[in-house]
């Protein structure tokens, strides 16, 4: 088994709904295995200080600073804009999206895993070209 297979394998258990794959080609046999990780610690709240007297100010915490707004690839694989060859695409640059809608899909190994908008916008550009392999958490568009 190569390097390149062996990655997607990785990649299709990261994404996929199952905890372990086992294949065998070859002679070769690899074992893939995904453990649940360690849940996120909550970050405490801001103390506040009140002196005796003076009314409590209660500020709001700052909002993270805002990052351009990309769908990315949620795996492994070649890219496709339409959902099948010939057909309209999915979406084109200045159309309006929903969170959630369905953008593109992403092929690996006969499998198609839907690309999904993380955000309502509208599509600025597409980043990629149809039938490019890419790999997960490519940027596949900017949302405006």
């Amino acid at each position: 088994m190569d390097l390149t297979h062996v990655r997607r394998l990785i990649d299709l258990v990261a994404h996929a709904p199952v905890t372990e794959l086992e294949v065998e080609e070859g002679g070769c046999r690899i074992r893939i295995t995904r453990g649940g990780g360690a849940p996120a610690a909550a970050t405490p709240a801001p103390a506040t200080t009140v002196q005796a007297g003076s009314t409590p100010v209660v500020t709001a915490p700052e909002p993270p600073p805002v990052a351009e707004a990309v769908i990315t690839a949620p795996s492994y694989g070649v890219f496709h804009l339409s959902p099948s060859p010939g057909a309209a695409p999915y979406v084109t640059v200045g159309q309006a999206v929903q969170a959630g809608q369905e953008v593109g899909l992403v092929e690996a190994m006969k499998v198609f895993n839907a690309v999904r908008a993380t955000q309502a916008g509208k599509i600025a550009a597409v980043l990629v070209e149809d039938g490019m392999e890419v790999e997960a958490g490519t940027p596949l568009f900017r949302l405006a």
